[in-house]
């Protein structure tokens, strides 16, 4: 009867051969970034077209935040929007250079003005940080649409991030999983008067 390698062996040593291409593909799927993101609010305000003088805009100043599942660090590049309106899906602009507004404020529907400080430095891409595990990054970004969608019945927003290899990152949130405005007051640096802390969308 011939002798060989015990079973056990074999078998032990197929284990730790499992077990080393495990690690491979388990720091090949832990290496790449996963972004988790909510949106903490949306307040609706209105603008002029800055190409067309006649026209007017709705302005959706959009506060995210978001944390890097994944220990390593992630560069966003851009941003996109999308809102759950009359059973389908609309994409709104992106609003380019608005950083150049030092302090931005609009009226609240009691005729208040929000003021939001230091809002350029809290634009959420001019922050230039990296998305990190454990530090999560938070700021404005802010998208227009028709005027008729001032006072629309939104159900969910849809965003996009899009990392510096173009790779996407998108997660949707509903209006009734928004934070109270107080706390959004205290992380954005906005005055916001009482009467419209009844309100989501001012």
């Amino acid at each position: 009867m011939a002798t060989g390698t015990p079973l056990w062996i074999q078998a032990f040593g197929l284990l730790l051969a499992l077990s080393g291409w495990g690690k491979v593909v388990y720091d090949y799927v832990t290496a790449r970034p996963r972004i988790r993101g909510r949106i903490f609010n949306v307040m609706r305000g209105q603008m002029k077209d800055p190409h067309d003088a006649a026209r007017t805009l709705t302005a959706f100043f959009t506060y995210l935040y978001l944390v890097n599942t994944r220990r390593n660090s992630m560069h966003l590049l851009d941003f996109e929007l999308e809102i759950y309106f009359k059973g389908k899906w609309v994409r709104l602009d992106r609003v380019y250079g608005i950083h150049n507004v030092q302090n931005l404020g609009f009226n609240a529907p009691g005729g208040t003005e929000i003021k939001i400080e230091n809002f350029n430095k809290n634009l959420i891409y001019r922050k230039n940080e990296p998305v990190d595990y454990g530090k999560p990054l938070h700021g404005w970004i802010v998208f227009t649409g028709e005027a008729s969608l001032h006072t629309a019945d939104i159900t969910k927003y849809k965003v996009t991030c899009i990392d510096a290899y173009r790779k996407k990152h998108v997660f949707e949130t509903a209006p009734k999983d928004f934070e109270t405005l107080y706390l959004l007051q205290e992380m954005a640096g906005i005055a916001i008067p009482e009467s419209a802390k009844t309100r989501s969308n001012p």
